[in-house]
């Protein structure tokens, strides 16, 4: 992602062209690296897919929990 193979600017993409990686060479002969983001709405539709996952993973597991805790009531302890 971040090698280069000659003195001249090269530009990477990552997350489906979201990120962008920048390596340049500087005057004195010390290797510049910039970042940034190009596109938001790979990084955007991520967010919204793991807050809907871990919203139905924690509604499953206080389901589960209330099911345990009437199942342990219905039997007597």
């Amino acid at each position: 992602m971040f090698s280069t193979g000659s003195d001249e600017i090269v530009e990477r993409k990552a997350f489906f062209g979201s990120m962008v990686f920048e390596t340049e060479k500087k005057d004195n002969g010390a290797l510049g690296m910039t970042t940034g983001v190009d596109n938001p709405v790979p990084l955007i539709v991520l967010f919204l897919v793991l807050t809907i996952v871990l919203t139905v993973i924690q509604t499953i597991y206080r389901g589960l929990k209330q099911r345990r805790e009437q199942l342990l009531d219905e039997s007597g302890r």
